[in-house]
C-alpha cells in the first residue's frame, strides 16, 4: 500500500488533552496520516493543522454525528479534507434507510459545494437484509453517487456474514474509502445501534448501557491479529483500486493481546 491512515478512535482515548500524544503515536507507528473524530475535532483547526503538520500526519477524512456534520465543513476545509464521514446512524428498517438517504444527498450536496465528499461507514447492522436487499444497499440506491460515497469497514462486512470484496465488486464506484480490519469469524448482523445512546463521563471515558457492553463483548471474541481472519487482504485491495478507492484506514477497537498500540504495530507491519 502506497499510503496507510488510522482512524484516531484506534487509540481508545476520549480525551482532548491527550491528542497530541496520540498523534505522536500514530506518527511513530509509520501511519501516513489519520481520519479524526470526537476528541481530535475539540481542538481549533488551526491548531490541528500545526500538529498535524508537525507530526508529519495528513488528515484524510473526519468522522462526526449526522446532525451535526453539515456544520463541521469549515473545520474540514480548514485542514484540507477532501471527505467527511457519517461513523453511524440508527436504521432499524428500510424505511428509516429511505429517509436517512434523503439527508444524506442534502448534506452531501453541501460538502460537494465545497469540494468534499460525504461518506457513511457501516457496521454489521447496515447489513441486515430488507426484502433481499441490505440497507448499505438501499442507502446506495437512494444517493446521488456524485454527492455520496460509502466507506466500507470490510472487519465489519466480514462479521456480518458478507465478502467485502465480492461487496466491492456489486458496487463499483461508490466505495470511496476502505476501514481495513480484521474479523475472526462471522457474528452475524447485530441488532440497529443508536448512536445517539452514547455517553461520556467526566474523565472523558465513554459510558456503555448492560445492552453495549454485551454486544462489546460478542464483538471482542471475533477479534484477531491481521491476516489470521476471513478477508484476503491482497484480493480485497485489488478488488478496491480498481474501482478508484481513495484511502485505506486501519481501525482497531479492541485488542487480542497486549494494548492497542501493539495491535496496531502489528497491524501495520502486516499490510505494509
Amino acid at each position: 500500500m502506497d499510503k496507510l491512515y488510522v482512524q484516531m478512535y484506534s487509540f481508545d482515548s476520549f480525551n482532548p488533552a491527550e491528542n497530541e500524544k496520540n498523534f505522536r503515536s500514530a506518527a511513530e507507528l509509520g501511519f501516513d496520516g489519520v481520519e479524526l473524530f470526537g476528541p481530535n475535532l475539540a481542538m481549533e483547526p488551526e491548531k490541528l493543522a500545526d500538529m498535524l503538520k508537525e507530526t508529519g500526519l495528513e488528515a484524510v477524512s473526519l468522522h462526526a454525528d449526522a446532525d451535526k456534520i453539515e456544520g463541521m465543513i469549515p473545520y474540514a476545509e480548514t485542514l484540507g479534507l477532501k471527505f467527511m464521514g457519517i461513523g453511524m446512524h440508527y436504521l432499524p428498517d428500510e424505511a428509516a434507510a429511505i429517509e436517512f438517504a434523503v439527508k444524506l444527498n442534502s448534506i452531501g450536496a453541501e460538502c460537494s459545494r465545497h469540494g468534499i465528499m460525504l461518506t457513511y461507514h457501516n457496521h454489521t447492522q447496515e447489513f441486515l437484509d430488507c426484502g433481499g436487499k441490505m440497507i448499505l444497499e438501499i442507502l446506495m440506491e437512494h444517493t446521488d453517487p456524485d454527492k455520496v460515497g460509502f466507506e466500507l469497514d470490510a472487519g465489519w462486512c466480514a462479521a456480518a456474514g458478507v465478502d467485502p470484496i465480492a461487496f466491492i465488486n456489486r458496487h463499483a464506484g461508490r466505495i470511496k474509502l476502505v476501514h481495513i480490519k480484521e474479523s475472526g469469524e462471522v457474528l452475524g448482523v447485530q441488532p440497529p445501534f443508536n448512536p445517539a445512546d452514547i455517553r461520556t463521563g467526566e474523565d472523558g471515558k465513554v459510558q456503555f448501557s448492560e445492552e453495549q457492553k454485551q454486544a462489546m463483548e460478542r464483538s471482542k471474541k471475533i477479534n484477531c491479529p491481521a491476516g489470521d481472519g476471513l478477508v484476503d487482504w491482497k484480493k480485497l485491495k485489488a478488488a478496491a483500486d480498481a474501482q478508484g478507492c481513495a484511502a485505506y484506514i486501519v481501525e482497531r477497537e479492541y485488542t487480542y493481546e497486549g494494548t492497542r498500540y501493539d495491535c496496531l504495530k502489528a497491524d501495520i507491519e502486516y499490510y505494509r
